[in-house]
């Protein structure tokens, strides 16, 4: 009879993971819309992943900041431990998303150059006038479902992954953009020497088979297990 009710909060701690993960597939679709309907060229999607980036980059940082020690975890820090290591990641994150759109503006943005000269240009222009907050906003949503989910299994069923470790955390990171950027830019460079929308068709499903594969090991490594006494 006791063993009901945790297969019940476990299959609803499964159904609530499979949401989340879902609906970040589906904006990972969205930009189909944007190429075949919305006019979208290489560096707009370009742009759009690395707007991505940077909302992955800042659940992450929420994700690492909130995993202090947890009951039964030997590798948690402590709450001012984890929230030092997030800022020092903030500070290094943001010194590598720098350095990635110098790389993506000085070799894509074409006749975007004359056109964009600051911040709110590239606001205006870019993420308003191409309509990028559409697929920004769904991604942010579903990055944050994903967020409560977790911090739900640790906080409320007192359950741990198998990661969390602030440093593991921030490594799949770098690690999840590093392999998903070098695919995408060596697909940007196809596309942009063929100059035809089907190319970016296929590198829209090319990152999208990669979220997939991403999503299936963050699942497997965050599979809820209760935490010891």
């Amino acid at each position: 009879m006791t063993s009901a009710v945790p297969s019940a909060a476990e299959s609803s701690l499964s159904r609530r993971g499979a949401l989340a993960a879902a609906i970040l597939i589906l904006s990972n679709l969205v930009p189909l819309a944007g190429i075949l309907f919305w006019g979208w060229d290489v560096f707009v999607l370009l742009c759009l992943y690395w707007l991505e980036t940077a909302v992955i980059g800042f659940w992450t940082i929420a994700r690492a900041a909130t995993m202090s020690r947890d009951p039964g975890s030997a590798t948690g820090r402590s709450v001012a431990g984890s929230v030092a290591l997030a800022g020092f990641f903030t500070v290094h994150s943001g010194l590598f998303m720098s350095v990635h759109m110098l790389f993506i503006f000085s070799l894509f943005a074409g006749p975007w150059a004359s056109r964009i000269h600051d911040a709110r240009d590239f606001i205006r222009l870019i993420v308003i006038g191409k309509d990028l907050w559409i697929p920004l906003l769904a991604l942010y949503v579903g990055q944050g479902a994903m967020f409560i989910n977790d911090a739900v299994n640790r906080f409320v069923f007192a359950k741990t992954t198998a990661s969390t470790d602030t440093g593991e955390i921030m490594g799949g990171f770098y690690k999840r953009i590093v392999i998903m950027h070098l695919a995408i830019m060596g697909g940007a460079f196809v596309a942009q020497a063929i100059g035809t929308a089907a190319p970016l068709i296929v590198l829209v499903l090319l990152k999208v088979a990669i979220e997939i594969r991403f999503q299936m090991k963050a699942r497997s490594l965050s599979s809820p297990r209760r935490a010891g006494p």
